[in-house]
Parts: C-alpha cells; structure tokens; sequence
C-alpha cells in the first residue's frame, strides 16, 4: 500500500480485529478487477466479546496497521474512494508482532472479557468498509487472482497468523480476462517508480 499510494507511515506493525470480516463487496471493472476488499463489522457481536468462540469461527481480520501523518490519511481517503466507494469505519484492533505462527490469536487471548465488554482494548485507529448499505448487506465478488496476491503478499511481508494466510490463499478468484487482473502488475509498477 505505501508504494501504491506514495506513502510514508511513521509505524507500522501487524494487527488483529476481532468480530470483523474480510468482505470482497466493492464492485470493480468485472473480468479485470472484479471487485476490491472491505473489512465489515459482523452484526449481532456489538455486545457479545468470546474472544475464543470468535477465535474458533474465524471473526476476525488480520491486516496491517499503519500510523500515518494526517497529510498520508488524507490521501488513503481521497486515493481509496472515501466517501464514494468506501467509509471509515472506527475500531479497535490489537497490535502484535507477527511470527507466521499464532501471534496474533495469542494476543488476542490475553484480553480478558472485562475489557473486551468496555472497549477497552487495542489502539482506536479506521478501517474501510463497503460505503452502500445494499454492497454490505449483498454477495461477496470474487476477487482477481492478482488482487489476492498482493493480499497474500503482505500477509508474509508481516508475518501475520499462519492460519489466515491458509484462509486467504484459500479464497476462489473471480474470473478475468486477460490474465489474472492487474493489482500485482499495478503494485510492481508502483514499487519501480518509487526506487
């Protein structure tokens, strides 16, 4: 993302959301990039915080999470679609160092239920979701392959939970044509221009 969107995050480290999803709502250009990902709060976990149920069925996003100036914010807002595509969703996700193991599920376990009941947990930062009521509440669009690459791809950059990773490479791409979409050849681009 730093090199798509000529970034300079002053941190950035792994994170997990708990009682969210990786939704796949955003429509694109079908047969080259059909659709672009959001991250969705799950309806009905507003007031209920089992931080091992919502381990075991897998509610939660593994991501990055970024510090950024407010020059930076403004441009991941103008450059992602806010208010159009995307809006800002306010959260609070748990920070750890990634491992490509279990780190951020054991981060998560850490937190008592106390604290998880009050929001009293994680950092207060924003995240992207799908900006129309009928995108949230519709279908998810598979994905280019391209699109997931780069999801995968920063998925290793920072070690997130091995788990989720198999759950990403797991995700059934959309169907495009030519090729497997553009993201990948948009992301190569990006990093030779900022070399």
């Amino acid at each position: 993302m730093t090199n798509l969107r000529n970034l300079s995050p002053l941190a950035s480290t792994a994170a997990v959301l708990p009682a969210h999803a990786l939704r796949f709502n955003i429509p694109g250009v079908p047969l080259v990039e059909p659709s672009s990902a959001s991250v969705e709060p799950i309806d009905g976990m507003d007031d209920i915080m089992d931080i091992g149920a919502i381990i075991e069925r897998g509610e939660l996003v593994h991501g990055v999470l970024y510090k950024l100036t407010e020059e930076d914010f403004s441009s991941v807002c103008r450059t992602e679609g806010v208010p159009f595509a995307y809006s800002l969703h306010r959260c609070r996700p748990i920070p750890y160092t990634g491992d490509g193991k279990r780190a951020g599920e054991e981060s998560l376990r850490k937190l008592d239920d106390l604290s998880m009941a009050s929001n009293e947990f994680g950092v207060s930062a924003f995240t992207l979701r799908a900006a129309r009521k009928n995108w949230r509440e519709g279908k998810d669009i598979p994905p280019s392959q391209s699109y997931l690459n780069v999801l995968i791809r920063g998925a290793k950059e920072f070690a997130l939970d091995g788990s989720y990773l198999e759950k990403l490479q797991q995700i059934e791409a959309g169907r495009t044509f030519p090729g497997n979409g553009l993201a990948e050849e948009m992301l190569r681009r990006a990093e030779t221009r900022s070399r």
